[in-house]
């Protein structure tokens, strides 16, 4: 950040629009990784400079694993605070990274994240379970995959990317 560097800060139209967009950004990727945790910081993390191909490489292995054992049965709530924990965790840490690439502060961000996290968390539920009684429940969770990872796109659409 220029600020950091003890320039000037950006305050071209550009910049200031991306700063001003980080509660929105913040909230939809809040709402995504309540659906699947590994999309909180693993999505905001293209937005990093010191990102590379083998952080990209682990980042999607990482969230392919997750998406996998979201479908097998029996996999516990994610509305227990063991599954709520590491949501909110890596929405806060993934808010934090979108409002540093933006030249923005980090906690708010991180806040409004962590704090929507478990909106999200009880929306893929409510979602799943309201499918599940018109269709199988793996359609169900590819539906609320697709919805998730649309929620995250949209969340660092327009923001540099590493590497």
């Amino acid at each position: 950040m220029a600020q950091d560097r003890g320039e000037e800060p950006d305050t071209t139209e550009d910049t200031m629009t991306e700063r001003k967009g980080i509660p929105v950004r913040a909230c939809l990727l809040g709402l995504a990784a309540g659906s699947r945790a590994s999309l909180g910081v693993g999505t905001a993390l293209r937005t990093v400079p010191w990102g590379g191909p083998v952080l990209t490489t682990l980042t999607v292995l990482g969230t392919v694993a997750e998406f996998a054992g979201d479908k097998i049965p029996g996999v516990p709530s994610r509305l227990g605070w063991a599954g709520l924990a590491p949501r909110i965790a890596s929405a806060a840490a993934g808010g934090a990274l979108l409002a540093r690439a933006a030249g923005a502060p980090a906690l708010p961000a991180a806040l409004i994240a962590g704090a929507v996290a478990p909106v999200g968390a009880w929306a893929g539920v409510s979602w799943r379970e309201a499918w599940g009684r018109v269709g199988p429940d793996t359609a169900g969770a590819l539906i609320e995959d697709s919805a998730a990872l649309a929620l995250s796109a949209a969340a660092v659409r327009g923001l540099p990317r590493s590497g």
